[in-house]
């Protein structure tokens, strides 16, 4: 190569690198969309005329906080999120949305509906009462299912939170950062 080629590619090389640093690093492109955003679906029903929002599946077994003694009662707990409301686009912000909880075990663990509450920031307690109950027993494992109402204000204050816990009955489940920032991306959903 000749000096004046050297020369050139030495100050495209320059630009490249003054333009990448003029960004910075906390820089994200417009486009792409959080971690969180890419955990929800957006589906449209034209039979029915209603739009379901859903959020990916969440594996809550590892983030309740009871021991077992009991093997049979090791259980795999699940959390669902959705709402639903009429039409393609969303007019007015949604009342409320459906947790619903599924616990997986050898044997029925709960046996019977269960008293839901929140916990915001370790101490403020809203009390959500009780879930609805049903099971579906298979051949190795029994599945109970509890459906809670969550309305939009208390939506709003989990996405406000800094810590959340859930209360199903009796055992405790502390929610990771990361179904954290789930839900506050369903919360944000539900606003007009």
């Amino acid at each position: 190569m000749n000096k004046l080629t050297n020369i050139a590619l030495i100050i495209i090389v320059l630009c490249a690198v003054s333009t990448g640093l003029s960004q910075g690093p906390d820089r994200k492109p417009a486009d792409k969309p959080s971690k969180a955003a890419s955990h929800v679906k957006m589906k449209y029903d034209k039979g029915k005329n209603m739009s379901t929002v859903t959020l990916k599946s969440m594996d809550l077994g590892g983030s309740m906080t009871r021991e077992s003694t009991n093997l049979s009662q090791v259980t795999q707990l699940t959390l669902d999120v959705f709402f639903t409301y009429s039409g393609e686009q969303k007019t007015k912000t949604v009342e409320s949305l459906t947790m619903r909880f599924t616990s997986r075990a050898r044997y029925p663990v709960y046996q019977r509906a269960q008293n839901f509450a929140i916990v915001l920031d370790g101490g403020t307690g809203i009390p959500l009462g009780g879930s609805s109950y049903k099971t579906d027993a298979q051949t190795f494992y029994t599945d109970e299912i509890f459906d809670v109402a969550v309305p939009y204000e208390v939506m709003r204050k989990i996405a406000d939170a800094k810590s959340v816990s859930f209360y199903l009955g009796n055992r405790e489940i502390r929610l990771r950062t990361e179904n954290l920032e789930d839900l506050r991306e369903m919360a944000n959903r539900m606003a007009a």
